[in-house]
């Protein structure tokens, strides 16, 4: 599943190619490989360090129940605030990746920064499920489904974001069913959106994720008004900072989210 804005999503753009930046990585990947220096996950933590975490978390034990029982830990970093992780198989194949920025946020009309961990991409796959066959239940994005390990990275980016001394961490869903996977730890900032989210899946309560979010991607979705639903991408975070917890949701923002949530109502057409 492909999640977010990031420059991945650039590959097939005039503007993708920076050589002034592509520069700078090479030239930092020659200085690691020549003083033979380890890379560690944002300038801090080691490799083993980095698995300790995950065992934490409890995701390498999820990814030996779904039948990889010898998957390896691999991290590029291309700068201090750009690191990938990854969870491969012994033959090199991805079965996770974690595309994961350190970024300064704010809210609008706020002056106020906080230190976030921004989930800039995240994949993972079943490489046990192959074949025409399975084309027809994949999600909007997928080559193969899910590992359904959500749970287990949400509690790993929050463990990492509280060990980097940071607010928490936030992402901008590409897709509806992402938001439904995100939606347990993260919320979204603006209330109308998270209003009209919790409005669909009360809507379509018992219907199947993969079936509603094709149907919200392929414009079947109307309000109950006549009017076309139309999936926007808005900022979902999830705070580790008791602060920034407060200053976001608030009683206001949580009465306006149930007002919009009572209020929408949504049906399916097929033409």
């Amino acid at each position: 599943m492909g999640v977010f804005s990031s420059t991945d999503k650039k590959k097939g753009q005039k503007d993708w190619l920076n050589l002034d930046e592509l520069s700078l990585v090479d030239v930092s990947r020659e200085l690691n490989t020549s003083l033979n220096m380890e890379p560690r996950l944002f300038n801090r933590f080691r490799k083993d360090e980095v698995e300790d975490l995950l065992s934490e978390s409890g995701l390498l034990e999820a990814v030996r129940k779904r039948g990889f029982q010898t998957s390896r830990l691999s991290i590029e970093v291309l700068n201090d605030y750009d690191n990938r992780v990854y969870i491969k198989t012994p033959d090199d194949h991805v079965l996770i990746h974690m595309r994961l920025k350190v970024s300064q946020f704010q809210l609008k009309g706020d002056d106020e920064k906080f230190p976030m961990v921004y989930i800039d991409w995240l994949l993972t796959q079943n490489l046990h499920f192959s074949g025409e066959k399975i084309k027809k239940d994949l999600y909007f994005g997928q080559e193969y489904p899910g590992l359904n390990v959500f749970t287990e990275i949400t509690k790993f980016i929050r463990i990492l974001a509280k060990k980097l001394g940071s607010s928490g961490a936030f992402n901008v869903p590409e897709y509806f069913h992402d938001a439904v996977l995100f939606g347990r730890n993260f919320k979204f900032i603006d209330p109308e959106k998270e209003g009209s989210f919790r409005a669909l899946l009360k809507t379509f309560r018992g219907v199947n994720l993969r079936i509603l979010s094709s149907q919200i991607h392929q414009n079947k979705v109307y309000y109950q008004s006549g009017e076309l639903y139309e999936w926007k991408y808005g900022e979902m975070i999830s705070c580790t900072d008791v602060y920034l917890e407060k200053k976001v949701f608030h009683e206001s923002y949580f009465k306006k989210v149930e007002e919009i949530k009572q209020k929408l109502k949504f049906e399916l057409r097929n033409h």
